[in-house]
């Protein structure tokens, strides 16, 4: 990252360019594609040069220091139950009362409203931004929703301030306010650890977090999830291999709560103070309605159904059909991460095993009494299926558990009306 000079420099080198253009229109000197400075010739060169130093010296007036009684801190924001909450928040606080500063810069701001935002959300081309707000106004969002602050001073010199709120600024320049949200690389948290670190010449600290975390992208969500097992279920299916393999320290502070731990631990800033207490907690959920117990039960219903019950054709057709069709229909989700987003973690999906878009020419080939393409296309899922639950730990992917029952639900039925254990009332095609 460059310092606020560098930055300031090539922000006038690129405006160059323009000035270039709008005096070649007025004066109709050189073409618009010239190159800056190289034809500023008479005239057009004095004018130029009269618009470069009014440029810099707004840039300057604008660019205001912290005084030695600044601090910078971090704030670490405690969960809440929306969906874009539900694994905290951080922000980083200037607080100059010498020099009337007080500002909380926030890279987590998104508009709700936004045309497709959860189809831009899910392919990854969704854009957050940041927003500067004041403390007050920034902390009564949060005792309204009940939810903690927890702040940290940042343990630099005055010189490496002033080197962060110069960046902060340039940032928060209307040019620069977007930047598109990626989860594990580019959100709040990973904004602000960024920025310290580029900063902060505490070659220490980076060696230090450039240790492995003994963690996983996918492991250290689970916390956060332990209270909603369907969503940890579904968040983890939608995972493919690239959320697996062990993560470094540095890059575990994607979640707000490690990048408190990590910048404590590597001296980076002060230990944890609370500015808000909240009184939120996640509604537990009760273990019977999990996952997978639901499968679980599900799947000795469908084996009483297939050994014991009388069931009629038109029945055990409807049964197949729903179940394959669901599977085909997640196969099909999962395939188009794969292709369509930009979410890297969401590719190559093990789970496609098991649930096969090809599944879905079963909604027509059964009602269609195609007998014979159905028990061929059934006895290689059903080889494919083994294949799966034989290889369930050895995959790259860590496939989730409450997978398993689901798995046994589709071997069941395929090898069932493959092999027909118990002869139902009509023949089955």
């Amino acid at each position: 990252m460059l310092l606020s000079g560098d930055r300031i420099k090539m922000s006038i080198l690129k405006n160059l360019t323009g000035f270039n253009s709008i005096l070649s229109g007025l004066l109709g000197l050189v073409p618009s594609s010239s190159q800056p400075l190289e034809n500023l010739t008479g005239f057009k060169n004095l004018l130029g040069l009269i618009l470069i130093f009014l440029f810099y010296s707004e840039i300057q007036v604008t660019a205001q220091s912290l005084s030695g009684q600044a601090k910078i801190t971090v704030l670490t924001c405690g969960p809440a139950r929306p969906m874009y909450a539900m694994f905290g928040h951080t922000a980083l606080w200037v607080n100059d009362p010498q020099n009337n500063i007080d500002e909380v810069y926030n890279f987590g701001t998104f508009d709700a409203n936004t045309s497709h935002f959860y189809i831009k959300f899910m392919e990854g081309r969704l854009h957050y931004a940041l927003s500067v707000v004041d403390y007050h106004s920034f902390l009564r969002e949060y005792k309204n929703e009940k939810r903690w602050v927890i702040g940290q001073d940042l343990l630099l010199s005055n010189e490496l301030l002033n080197d962060i709120y110069d960046s902060l600024q340039i940032a928060n320049l209307p040019a620069n306010r977007l930047y598109r949200y990626g989860f594990f690389k580019q959100n709040c948290s990973t904004k602000i650890t960024d920025l310290i670190l580029a900063f902060s010449k505490n070659v220490s600290a980076n060696d230090s977090l450039d240790q492995p975390a003994n963690m996983s992208y996918r492991t250290a969500i689970k916390h956060y999830l332990k209270n909603r097992p369907w969503m940890l279920f579904g968040i983890n299916l939608l995972l493919g291999p690239f959320s697996d393999p062990e993560i470094n320290r540095r890059q575990s502070t994607f979640l707000p709560d490690f990048l408190m731990q990590e910048i404590e631990k590597t001296g980076l800033a002060s230990g944890p103070v609370i500015l808000l207490d909240g009184s939120y907690q996640p509604k537990i959920q009760h273990g019977l309605t999990s996952p997978l117990v639901v499968f679980w039960i599900i799947l000795m219903l469908l084996a009483v159904d297939v050994f014991w019950l009388k069931t009629s054709k038109s029945v055990t057709n409807g049964i197949d059909l729903a179940i394959f069709s669901l599977a085909g229909i997640f196969g099909m989700l999962f395939l188009t991460f794969w292709i369509w987003s930009e979410h890297h973690t969401l590719h190559f999906n093990f789970n496609l095993l098991w649930a096969n878009p090809l599944l879905l020419v079963l909604p027509w080939s059964i009602p269609a009494r195609k007998a014979k393409f159905n028990r061929v296309f059934l006895l290689l899922y059903s080889l494919l299926l083994f294949f799966f639950l034989i290889s369930w730990s050895k995959f790259p992917q860590k496939i989730p558990m409450e997978a398993m029952p689901i798995v046994s639900i589709l071997v069941l039925r395929a090898v069932n009306r493959v092999f027909q254990f118990r002869k139902m009332e009509s023949t089955i095609v």
